[in-house]
């Protein structure tokens, strides 16, 4: 027995997904990245009339389907099973993709350093809610941009031996941090079978996959890294501002994602992923913890769940400025439903500020909130 959720019905996921699979079928991705362009069209794929969009057939999406893993096990760097990603399992793990850090000791909000970060390291590496950690904000204010990705891998592996969520900030940024968790496995094959991170990789919307998100997943699935596929659908910008219009283009960006991998590597580790939010027309904003933004969330990894996939969502987070009611009521709103839908990954503590800004008094009272969700949806 436990507790669950449910927003779509059975015949809604199955006509999103079958849209998904036509606009894939017919219409097609830009798929800019070089090298994984000439990869697909050597497995087989066509282009359109233009030459410019690769066609994925609806029978080479639903073998990808097929093959991707139900669940897989992050292990530690020690080489010790450490989170499961699959069925109804849970797993907090702090927000990726901080600017600033919002000072516990100033009240100020300011570009973070790496003193910073060893500070978040060690906090996160004792809470007991988190269920593994992740590279959460950039430390610009002291390292080059260019190795920043690099940088922060590299402290979350010299101070903690949890798995961690991470990712490269450019084209060129996946090889130098491979061989960083190489060192914690004896070859190549002990790399794939005990993965030690996650990293993530944007689709980059409209139907189309960037340069750098192209090359990282290339050079992920290389390397035997399982990914997270995380599109940023914006509702009423760059998707439709309705639910099952933004279901089916989000749907399109995460089976592109998985099945290119699946082309490259059948059977490497996929989380279904995405980062939605809806666009404020009147202030411009673009608020992930809004209800509407949650709501698809729920309803992907219900799709997701429905194709037999790990998923991944950002939620557990606030768009609210500092550590006040606001923080408090859209993070645990939100952290109840990742719970109740059975997200794998809930990617969002510690996080506020429309994922700007990260803090951590709020990941130590996150920590409180995510585990009073387990407790709620504990069988």
């Amino acid at each position: 027995m436990r507790p669950s959720l449910n927003i779509i019905s059975d015949e809604l996921i199955h006509k999103v997904v079958e849209e998904a699979k036509r606009i894939l079928a017919e219409t097609g991705m830009d798929i800019r990245g070089h090298a994984m362009r000439e990869r697909l069209l050597e497995h087989g794929l066509k282009t359109d009339s233009s030459g410019r969009r690769v066609l994925f057939p609806v029978d080479v999406v639903e073998r990808a389907i097929e093959s991707a893993p139900e669940s897989f096990t992050l292990y530690d760097r020690d080489g010790n099973p450490h989170a499961e990603l699959g069925g109804f399992n849970v797993n907090f793990v702090p927000g990726s993709s901080g600017l600033k850090i919002l000072d516990h000791r100033t009240g100020q909000t300011r570009l973070s350093d790496s003193k910073d970060f060893v500070e978040y390291i060690r906090l996160a590496d004792g809470l007991e809610h988190l269920g593994y950690l992740a590279t959460a904000f950039s430390t610009n204010k002291d390292i080059e941009p260019q190795v920043s990705d690099a940088w922060r891998l590299y402290m979350s592996l010299f101070s903690s031996k949890r798995s961690v969520a991470s990712g490269a900030f450019s084209e060129h940024g996946v090889p130098r941090m491979a061989k960083m968790l190489r060192l914690f496995r004896r070859d190549e094959a002990e790399m794939i079978e005990k993965p030690l991170s996650i990293f993530t990789i944007t689709a980059t919307g409209n139907f189309r996959y960037g340069e750098d998100s192209c090359q990282n997943l290339l050079d992920c699935v290389e390397a035997g890294i399982p990914i997270e596929v995380v599109p940023v659908t914006l509702m009423g910008l760059i998707a439709p501002v309705t639910l099952a219009g933004a279901l089916v283009f989000h749907c399109v960006d995460v089976l592109t994602g998985l099945t290119m991998a699946q082309i490259l590597r059948p059977g490497h580790p996929v989380l279904f992923g995405g980062a939605p939010a809806t666009f404020h027309m009147k202030a411009a904003s673009s608020p992930m913890a809004a209800i509407e933004a949650q709501r698809l969330d729920c309803a992907y990894v219900a799709i997701a769940k429905s194709l037999g996939l790990p998923c991944q969502a950002y939620m557990a987070l606030s768009d609210a400025k500092v550590l006040d009611a606001q923080a408090g009521g859209e993070t645990f709103s939100s952290a109840i439903l990742a719970a109740l839908a059975g997200v794998n990954s809930v990617s969002g503590p510690g996080m506020l500020d429309y994922v700007l800004v990260f803090s951590l008094a709020k990941l130590l009272f996150d920590d409180e909130m995510c585990g009073q969700a387990l407790a709620f949806v504990r069988d």
